[in-house]
């Protein structure tokens, strides 16, 4: 394996720390039932400016990630 494919980063959640591979996508930071939710336009995700985030965004080092319910 090379450097790259091992390399982590930081992002939050909710202002929750992860550490996850470099490469993931928004998707895999937030889990399986809030992307599913996302999915089903019962909740989205906002970086820290309130921009609307696509599931497939790629992450980077220090990003931060709100799920927001749309109910």
């Amino acid at each position: 394996m090379t450097n790259a494919t091992t390399k982590r980063i930081t992002v939050y959640v909710n202002d929750e720390p992860y550490r996850v591979f470099l490469g993931l996508r928004v998707r895999h930071a937030i889990g399986h039932q809030a992307a599913w939710l996302v999915e089903r336009r019962q909740a989205l995700v906002e970086d820290r400016e309130g921009n609307q985030l696509d599931l497939d965004r790629t992450l980077y080092n220090g990003q931060r990630l709100y799920v927001k319910d749309m109910h």
